[in-house]
């Protein structure tokens, strides 16, 4: 994973950081919501992909939980 930077909303487009278009081959995107987070994903965005994605950010989730019930002990 890289951190790519902030993207702003203004005047209803998204800005996006220059570091963002070195790694970036498709100009189109897709939007998910996953819990209050929104992800943006290179366009197609297919039932298997997202499927996998679901299935990995409910697994990260699950893990971040669980560290923070251990932590509170």
């Amino acid at each position: 994973m890289k951190y790519l930077g902030i993207i702003k909303q203004q005047n209803g487009n998204l800005t996006i950081p220059d570091s963002f278009q070195e790694v970036v081959e498709s100009r189109t995107y897709e939007a998910i919501q996953v819990g209050g987070d929104i992800l943006l994903l290179a366009a197609p965005l297919d039932r298997e992909r997202l499927g996998r994605i679901e299935e990995l950010a409910n697994r990260s989730i699950e893990k971040h939980r669980r560290t923070l019930e251990g932590l509170a002990r």
